[in-house]
Protein backbone atom coordinates (compact mmCIF):
# COMPACT_ATOMS: atom_id res chain seq x y z
CA UNK A 1 0.00 0.00 0.00
CA UNK A 2 2.20 2.94 -1.69
CA UNK A 3 -0.27 5.96 -0.24
CA UNK A 4 2.48 8.72 -1.11
CA UNK A 5 2.37 7.40 -4.81
CA UNK A 6 -1.17 6.74 -5.12
CA UNK A 7 -1.83 10.36 -3.92
CA UNK A 8 0.60 11.58 -6.64
CA UNK A 9 -1.52 9.46 -9.37
CA UNK A 10 -4.52 11.11 -7.97
CA UNK A 11 -3.49 14.72 -8.20
CA UNK A 12 -2.08 14.04 -11.25
CA UNK A 13 -5.20 12.39 -12.68
CA UNK A 14 -7.52 15.41 -10.94
CA UNK A 15 -5.49 18.29 -12.24
CA UNK A 16 -5.92 16.93 -16.01
CA UNK A 17 -9.85 16.80 -15.36
CA UNK A 18 -11.72 19.14 -14.79
CA UNK A 19 -15.58 17.68 -14.28
CA UNK A 20 -14.54 13.65 -13.01
CA UNK A 21 -12.24 13.35 -9.48
CA UNK A 22 -10.82 10.46 -7.91
CA UNK A 23 -10.04 10.44 -4.01
CA UNK A 24 -7.87 7.94 -1.56
CA UNK A 25 -9.54 6.77 1.54
CA UNK A 26 -8.37 4.44 4.17
CA UNK A 27 -11.32 2.80 6.04
CA UNK A 28 -10.57 0.54 9.16
CA UNK A 29 -13.04 -2.17 10.33
CA UNK A 30 -13.05 -4.84 12.87
CA UNK A 31 -15.34 -7.81 12.38
CA UNK A 32 -15.81 -10.36 14.71
CA UNK A 33 -17.29 -13.90 14.80
CA UNK A 34 -20.48 -14.03 16.00
CA UNK A 35 -23.93 -12.30 16.59
CA UNK A 36 -23.41 -9.10 19.09
CA UNK A 37 -27.27 -10.17 20.31
CA UNK A 38 -26.47 -12.97 22.27
CA UNK A 39 -29.56 -14.99 22.37
CA UNK A 40 -29.03 -14.93 18.36
CA UNK A 41 -25.86 -17.61 19.16
CA UNK A 42 -27.48 -20.78 19.38
CA UNK A 43 -28.19 -23.49 17.09
CA UNK A 44 -30.27 -26.88 17.24
CA UNK A 45 -29.93 -30.33 15.17
CA UNK A 46 -32.25 -33.18 14.73
CA UNK A 47 -30.21 -36.57 14.23
CA UNK A 48 -31.60 -39.93 13.01
CA UNK A 49 -29.46 -42.78 12.69
CA UNK A 50 -31.30 -45.47 10.84
CA UNK A 51 -31.16 -49.51 10.69
CA UNK A 52 -28.88 -49.62 7.78
CA UNK A 53 -26.36 -47.46 9.55
CA UNK A 54 -26.83 -44.09 7.22
CA UNK A 55 -27.95 -40.85 9.51
CA UNK A 56 -30.12 -37.90 8.31
CA UNK A 57 -29.27 -34.44 9.97
CA UNK A 58 -31.18 -31.63 9.76
CA UNK A 59 -30.12 -28.53 11.64
CA UNK A 60 -31.22 -25.03 11.64
CA UNK A 61 -28.54 -23.38 8.86
CA UNK A 62 -28.59 -22.43 5.22
CA UNK A 63 -26.76 -23.99 2.70
CA UNK A 64 -25.36 -21.27 0.22
CA UNK A 65 -21.98 -22.43 -1.11
CA UNK A 66 -20.01 -22.06 2.10
CA UNK A 67 -20.16 -25.69 2.49
CA UNK A 68 -22.28 -25.83 5.70
CA UNK A 69 -24.10 -29.18 4.63
CA UNK A 70 -20.38 -30.78 3.94
CA UNK A 71 -19.20 -30.00 7.36
CA UNK A 72 -22.34 -30.64 9.33
CA UNK A 73 -22.29 -34.21 7.12
CA UNK A 74 -18.42 -34.20 8.01
CA UNK A 75 -19.20 -33.58 11.64
CA UNK A 76 -21.86 -36.94 12.31
CA UNK A 77 -19.60 -39.35 9.76
CA UNK A 78 -16.47 -38.70 12.46
CA UNK A 79 -19.11 -38.96 15.63
CA UNK A 80 -20.32 -42.42 14.63
CA UNK A 81 -16.69 -43.53 12.36
CA UNK A 82 -18.54 -44.08 9.12
CA UNK A 83 -17.72 -43.16 5.65
CA UNK A 84 -19.22 -39.27 4.70
CA UNK A 85 -21.31 -40.54 1.71
CA UNK A 86 -23.22 -42.81 4.38
CA UNK A 87 -24.61 -38.91 6.04
CA UNK A 88 -27.61 -37.18 4.63
CA UNK A 89 -28.89 -33.19 5.62
CA UNK A 90 -32.28 -32.57 4.85
CA UNK A 91 -33.43 -29.28 3.89
CA UNK A 92 -33.76 -26.71 6.53
CA UNK A 93 -37.32 -26.66 7.68
CA UNK A 94 -38.48 -24.55 10.92
CA UNK A 95 -41.30 -27.98 11.56
CA UNK A 96 -38.05 -29.90 12.00
CA UNK A 97 -36.06 -27.25 14.14
CA UNK A 98 -37.48 -24.56 15.42
CA UNK A 99 -36.31 -20.88 15.95
CA UNK A 100 -33.77 -20.85 13.73
CA UNK A 101 -31.45 -17.74 13.95
CA UNK A 102 -29.73 -16.63 10.69
CA UNK A 103 -26.55 -17.96 8.90
CA UNK A 104 -24.82 -15.05 9.12
CA UNK A 105 -21.36 -13.93 11.40
CA UNK A 106 -19.38 -16.61 10.24
CA UNK A 107 -20.87 -18.94 12.78
CA UNK A 108 -23.24 -21.30 11.48
CA UNK A 109 -20.30 -24.31 11.29
CA UNK A 110 -19.44 -23.36 14.47
CA UNK A 111 -23.11 -23.57 15.70
CA UNK A 112 -24.61 -26.45 13.67
CA UNK A 113 -21.61 -28.63 13.76
CA UNK A 114 -21.79 -28.30 17.65
CA UNK A 115 -25.37 -29.14 18.04
CA UNK A 116 -25.27 -31.63 15.53
CA UNK A 117 -22.27 -33.29 17.37
CA UNK A 118 -24.92 -33.07 20.77
CA UNK A 119 -27.33 -34.98 19.15
CA UNK A 120 -24.86 -38.24 17.63
CA UNK A 121 -23.37 -38.11 21.36
CA UNK A 122 -26.61 -38.42 22.67
CA UNK A 123 -27.17 -41.60 20.41
CA UNK A 124 -23.61 -43.22 21.18
CA UNK A 125 -24.28 -43.01 24.51
CA UNK A 126 -27.51 -45.00 23.83
CA UNK A 127 -25.64 -47.76 21.64
CA UNK A 128 -22.96 -48.66 23.84
CA UNK A 129 -24.13 -51.35 25.42
CA UNK A 130 -25.13 -52.55 22.38
CA UNK A 131 -21.94 -52.10 20.86
CA UNK A 132 -20.07 -53.54 24.11
CA UNK A 133 -22.72 -56.67 23.39
CA UNK A 134 -21.97 -56.75 19.77
CA UNK A 135 -17.97 -56.59 20.03
CA UNK A 136 -15.37 -54.58 18.05
CA UNK A 137 -16.39 -55.74 14.83
CA UNK A 138 -20.01 -54.84 14.45
CA UNK A 139 -20.63 -52.02 11.51
CA UNK A 140 -22.98 -49.38 12.85
CA UNK A 141 -25.56 -50.65 10.75
CA UNK A 142 -25.23 -54.06 12.80
CA UNK A 143 -25.79 -52.06 15.57
CA UNK A 144 -28.25 -49.67 14.82
CA UNK A 145 -30.34 -52.47 13.35
CA UNK A 146 -30.18 -54.57 17.26
CA UNK A 147 -30.85 -51.34 19.17
CA UNK A 148 -33.78 -51.00 17.15
CA UNK A 149 -34.98 -54.56 17.68
CA UNK A 150 -34.13 -53.70 21.35
CA UNK A 151 -36.24 -50.54 21.17
CA UNK A 152 -33.43 -48.16 21.61
CA UNK A 153 -34.12 -44.21 20.40
CA UNK A 154 -32.24 -43.83 17.38
CA UNK A 155 -32.94 -40.21 17.07
CA UNK A 156 -31.58 -37.48 18.86
CA UNK A 157 -32.52 -33.32 19.29
CA UNK A 158 -28.99 -31.94 19.94
CA UNK A 159 -28.64 -27.74 21.06
CA UNK A 160 -25.70 -25.61 21.20
CA UNK A 161 -24.93 -22.01 22.99
CA UNK A 162 -21.64 -21.00 23.31
CA UNK A 163 -20.72 -19.60 26.24
CA UNK A 164 -21.20 -16.17 27.05
CA UNK A 165 -17.50 -15.16 27.13
CA UNK A 166 -16.77 -16.33 23.74
CA UNK A 167 -19.37 -13.86 21.88
CA UNK A 168 -21.73 -11.19 21.90
CA UNK A 169 -21.66 -7.28 22.51
CA UNK A 170 -22.36 -6.06 25.84
CA UNK A 171 -24.78 -2.56 25.81
CA UNK A 172 -24.54 -2.43 29.35
CA UNK A 173 -21.03 -2.94 30.18
CA UNK A 174 -19.44 -0.37 32.25
CA UNK A 175 -15.96 0.60 31.62
CA UNK A 176 -12.81 -0.76 33.94
CA UNK A 177 -11.66 1.64 36.21
CA UNK A 178 -8.47 0.54 35.12
CA UNK A 179 -9.17 0.84 30.99
CA UNK A 180 -6.78 2.98 29.21
CA UNK A 181 -7.85 6.53 28.26
CA UNK A 182 -6.32 6.15 24.55
CA UNK A 183 -8.07 3.13 23.97
CA UNK A 184 -11.05 3.05 21.56
CA UNK A 185 -14.05 4.64 22.68
CA UNK A 186 -17.05 1.50 23.88
CA UNK A 187 -14.24 -1.09 23.09
CA UNK A 188 -14.11 -2.73 26.40
CA UNK A 189 -18.02 -4.01 25.86
CA UNK A 190 -16.86 -6.36 23.49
Amino acid sequence: LDVPKRRAAIDEFNAKNKWLKRGCALLPTKFGIAFTAKYMNQGGALVHLYTDGTVLVSHGGTEMGQGLHTKVCQVAAQAFGIPVEDVYVNDSSTDVVANTMPTAASMSTDLYGMCTLDACRQILVRLKPIREKLGPDANLAEIANAAHMERVDLTAHGFYAPHDSRIGYDFFKEKPADFPDDAPENSWKG
